[in-house]
């Protein structure tokens, strides 16, 4: 299993390890929704001639002792239970994306995060067919759009430049001649993740747009629901939408409820739009996440 923010390259390395090994049949399964994954699956019944359902295709796989694998690529959407399409068999071989890292009680699981700095300038260089870079960007999508954005400009340092002062415009632009079939940009990803959260989820990753990226604490909420301003900060009057959704966490009572926090965190966290460490207790935000978020706000 493959988890972690859209656009950080998961899907990239499974077809990359894919290509380099050799298995003995090898199916693509698009896991985006129920009725694509059917489709999928009925694809494979058909091809190796033993049905035409998506149960035949299990049958065959829990059958069938030869090394195959099945790619289930973006399996994203929580509400789906994916071990309704999953052979129960200890042979063959499976590879599963997603953004949700609870799928990774599946199996052998990695988080797919930023790339090192070393493959980063890689990438980027051999993309933009440059030979030194100074500053580089380490999510993977977007380090490809930068360098197909160098290689037609041939302005290597000035990209930086531009791209903080356009960055909403570039990471939503797909260069003509894309180095592979990725058809989602990054912020499009992002933008499907947030238009299936709760009001709450959207909300709450809005705020924490106004916080630093990182060492965000369930405590920052608490305390903010208990809110009494000084002389010198504004009154409650002109703060109804943020105390309004505070109080959500709030019982009639005045005792703020964990649990509903946690059931709104874990929302964001399904789409891995943010981190937590257990250790710390605290939540964080890839800054380019961080930065996007505050471009979903109303005009």
């Amino acid at each position: 299993v493959l988890y972690g923010l859209g656009g950080a390259g998961k899907t990239q390395i499974a077809l990359n390890f894919i290509e380099e090994s050799s298995f003995s049949n090898v199916f693509l399964v698009d896991t985006s929704k129920v009725e694509t994954i059917e489709t999928g699956l009925k694809s494979i019944a058909v091809s190796k001639s033993v049905g035409d359902s998506a149960q035949d295709a299990l049958r065959w796989r829990q059958s069938d002792h030869t090394g195959w694998l099945v790619f289930f690529d973006n399996a994203d959407d929580p509400k789906i239970n994916l071990n309704d399409f999953l052979p129960k068999c200890n042979h063959g071989n499976i590879i599963i994306t997603s953004r949700n890292p609870e799928l990774q009680s599946h199996g052998a699981h990695t988080l797919v995060t930023d790339m090192e700095e070393a493959d980063a300038t890689t990438l980027l260089l051999r993309r933009a067919n440059k030979e030194s870079l100074e500053e580089n960007l380490k999510l993977a999508t977007k380090i490809v759009k930068a360098g197909a954005f160098i290689a037609k400009s041939e302005d290597l340092k000035g990209y930086l430049t531009l791209y903080y002062s356009n960055r909403a415009r570039l990471l939503s632009e797909k260069p003509a001649q894309s180095v592979d079939d990725y058809a989602w940009t990054v912020y499009t990803i992002w933008k499907i993740s947030f238009d299936q959260l709760s009001h709450f989820a959207a909300t709450l990753l809005q705020l924490c747009s106004f916080l630093h990226y990182t060492g965000i604490s369930e405590d920052m909420f608490r305390t903010a629901s208990k809110y009494e301003p000084l002389s010198w900060s504004p009154p409650r009057e002109e703060l109804p939408e943020s105390l309004k959704f505070l109080s959500h966490f709030v019982e009639p009572t005045g005792e703020w409820n964990s649990l509903r926090f946690l059931n709104v965190t874990n929302e964001l966290k399904a789409y891995s739009l943010i981190g937590f460490d257990a250790k710390t207790k605290l939540f964080s935000i890839h800054p380019l996440v961080h930065a996007w978020s505050q471009s979903t706000l109303p005009a």
